[in-house]
């Protein structure tokens, strides 16, 4: 008899706890890191704060505490330094662990072969969010960038950001395959880059004003 493959449910299941802010913060990144499905945050001890995604809520949470003593290991055996990310591939699913400040971590479970392909913006981009919501200080790891939404054109440049009309100046070169870049100016006259990377998921490297003629008079 062929055994059924297990795949993650599309239903997420009923919450075992009450959602909290941190909640919207970890669905928006599910929906920006290919192949996601699951992911947790847990303090320094492994205990699950909040979670989302549609694996059991169970297997979640000690998937995520496993993998924070992973780190923990890691950090006490200190070979690597400080580790940072923490990136398992197996034959049926991967995990991404990303270290946070005050000894969190995110973790995150996504399907076959997509554990190479996990954004390092999306988790730059959560783990900023999660920061500011839990008053964690902002720690400089790296480039920092800012989700937005973008209307682009039929040819895929960006026409909006958010609300503000935005000039294209240049494509951005050297970037992966799968990935789009351009050098843009809004009408408020700032000068940003906007990268789309897969889900048609776009990311800016300054926090953008939604600024327009209307309103930069100081109404």
């Amino acid at each position: 008899m062929r055994k059924k493959k297990l795949r993650p449910s599309r239903t997420p299941p009923a919450r075992y706890m009450d959602a909290t802010p941190f909640t919207p913060i970890l669905e928006k990144a599910l929906s920006r890191i290919p192949g996601a499905y699951a992911c947790a945050l847990v303090d320094n001890q492994g205990e699950a704060v909040d979670y989302a995604g549609l694996a059991d809520p169970f297997d979640v949470k000690v998937t995520a505490a496993h993998l924070r003593i992973c780190l923990q290991e890691l950090e006490q055996w200190g070979g690597l330094g400080t580790p940072r990310f923490i990136l398992i591939r197996g034959a049926k699913k991967s995990i991404v662990t990303r270290a946070l400040a005050d000894g969190y971590a995110l973790v995150v479970l996504l399907r076959r072969r997509a554990g190479f392909a996990a954004s390092r913006r999306a988790f730059a981009a959560a783990a900023r969010a999660l920061a500011v919501e839990a008053g964690w200080e902002l720690e400089d790891d790296g480039p920092v960038w800012y989700p937005v939404e973008v209307d682009a054109d039929r040819r895929g440049r960006p026409k909006r950001v958010g609300e503000s009309p935005v000039e294209v100046l240049g494509a951005v070169m050297g970037l992966p395959s799968r990935e789009r870049g351009f050098r843009v100016r809004t009408e408020a006259g700032t000068e940003l880059t906007l990268v789309r990377e897969s889900r048609n998921c776009w990311y800016a490297d300054e926090q953008v004003e939604q600024l327009t003629p209307s309103t930069r008079g100081g109404m």
